[in-house]
């Protein structure tokens, strides 16, 4: 699954490599080098996360929620929320990003604190509809109404951060886990709840804390503005592996930082509450071994030369190139992202499953591929068109989601927000952010800081669009159906 996800994106920089954008033969092959690392590191994550990371999730649910008090069940979830977000890859990268641009302004582990932070506290909250069965809408209504009023507040370079952090945090760990937090959650009131509902929406509540809580602390203490960075890489490395062992000693240290939390979470709960046998311990510490080392060899791969070459590649494009080629490269890039992510397809087959048949999972996905294909389009228009900022953009798509929702089935509504964190997955994170700031350091009128990010933030955006078109889609062919039934009743 995970060479699906990531050789579309090595070949089609293969193929620019030969036609537009050669690439420096050491360069070329650390590229390879780091996109092999990605694959053989998040295959090994992601067994990790079905052994480790996923039971604790359901099991986390089930005794927070048995122990029949609410303060519990909702600072276990304020918990569970933070530490996985500190797990989590794809947040990892977007704060290195930050920091190394933003010349240390804003710190890797203070976006990773801050993010984690917001994602507990709603993912808390995110309990609390659950046991209380409020309707998502209503808590997403309320948390989007704050989310911009918020904006206003901030600045345009920390709109990108916080938008791009929703997308991020969501990714390989958190959003299974949090799908099994709810399932272990939703399962115990499947009596009381009217249907699948409340299975999902608890991904998408996470994705709005990290947007809230970097935009609270974009308002208390973000500077006038940031300096412009140049991230063209002229720096040739000593030897050819140094951009790997330069980084390993730290990518060490920072995924057993990841992961220790959540393996000390699961050990006070076992020997608390879940009294598990010892086999069944011994296969969730295995996993998050797994965890580990599979975080440690994707953290290296991405460091090591796969998003050097994204940058790379970005900025040949706009230096060399029409803005044609470079819109282009960016629409393909979006297909392929959408096409291969192995998570997108489960998604497009619970849809399916769902609606029993009436929306093929053709037609999601197809929808999802345009629509991602279509957002990182846009991403790239922003570096061209001098003024056109990301929340002209935001703004205008979030009302509309908004608008949908009020008239989407409840179900396509969680599955929606869900779908976010699946779309902005690893390659999202790793490849496409670094084009984009490739692009954005080699146009003289573009500033990395606003138009290099905010591209997971439109990646994410598209599925709360798509699903949701598809929930009208269904809700109108059943309506049909139920009144030729009704007519043949009648006759």
């Amino acid at each position: 699954e995970m060479g699906a996800s990531v050789l579309p994106i090595t070949f089609f920089v293969i193929l620019l490599h030969f036609t537009l954008t050669p690439i420096a033969v050491d360069d070329f092959w650390r590229f390879i080098i780091g996109a092999v690392l990605i694959i053989v590191g998040l295959g090994i994550f992601l067994v990790g996360v079905d052994l480790g990371a996923t039971p604790i999730g359901e099991l986390s649910g089930e005794s927070l929620v048995k122990t029949n008090m609410m303060p519990v069940l909702l600072i276990g979830g304020l918990l569970l929320g933070f530490i996985i977000s500190i797990a989590e890859p794809d947040l990892h990268v977007l704060s290195i990003q930050v920091e190394q641009f933003t010349a240390n302004i804003v710190g890797r582990w203070q976006m990773v604190l801050v993010v984690s932070i917001g994602v507990g506290v709603m993912v808390m909250v995110g309990f609390w509809r659950l046991v209380k069965h409020i309707r998502l809408r209503t808590v997403l209504w309320i948390t989007y109404g704050v989310i911009f009023l918020l904006a206003l507040f901030n600045s345009p370079e920390f709109h990108a951060f916080s938008f791009d952090a929703s997308g991020s945090t969501t990714g390989a760990i958190t959003t299974p886990f949090l799908l099994a937090l709810a399932a272990g959650i939703a399962g115990l009131f499947e009596g009381e709840a009217e249907d699948a509902r409340d299975r999902y929406g608890m991904v998408g509540l996470a994705s709005a804390g990290a947007i809230l809580a970097m935009l609270v602390q974009g308002a208390i203490d973000s500077p006038a503005g940031y300096q412009q960075i140049d991230i063209v890489e002229n720096i040739t490395p000593a030897f050819f592996l140094e951009p790997f062992t330069s980084s390993l000693s730290g990518v060490l240290v920072d995924s057993l930082l990841s992961i220790a939390p959540l393996a000390l979470v699961f050990i006070v709960i076992q020997l608390g509450m879940l009294k598990l046998k010892r086999k069944n311990v011994s296969r969730i510490m295995i996993g998050l071994l797994y965890c580990y080392i599979g975080l440690s060899l994707f953290m290296a791969g991405v460091n090591g030369g796969f998003m050097r070459v994204g940058r790379f590649i970005g900025a040949q494009l706009v230096l060399e190139h029409s803005p044609f080629l470079a819109v282009l490269a960016g629409f393909f890039l979006g297909m392929l992202t959408v096409i291969a992510e192995p998570a997108v397809h489960v998604l497009t087959d619970s849809v399916q499953e769902s609606t029993g048949g009436t929306v093929p999972r053709n037609l999601t996905l197809l929808s999802l591929a345009i629509g991602v294909a279509f957002s990182i389009v846009l991403a790239v228009i922003r570096i061209y068109v001098e003024g056109l900022m990301l929340w002209h953009i935001l703004l205008p798509a979030y009302i509309l989601i908004m608008i949908l929702s009020y008239f989407t089935p409840d179900l396509f509504i969680g599955v929606a927000f869900d779908a976010g964190g699946v779309a902005s997955g690893p390659m999202t994170a790793t490849f496409i952010l670094a084009f984009a700031q490739g692009a954005a350091g080699a146009h003289p009128a573009a500033n990395v800081l606003i138009d290099g990010f905010g591209v997971v933030a439109l990646v994410a955006m598209t599925p709360l669009i798509t699903i949701q078109a598809m929930g009208l889609i269904y809700k109108h062919r059943q309506r049909k159906e139920q009144q030729a039934a009704a007519s043949e009743d009648s006759e």
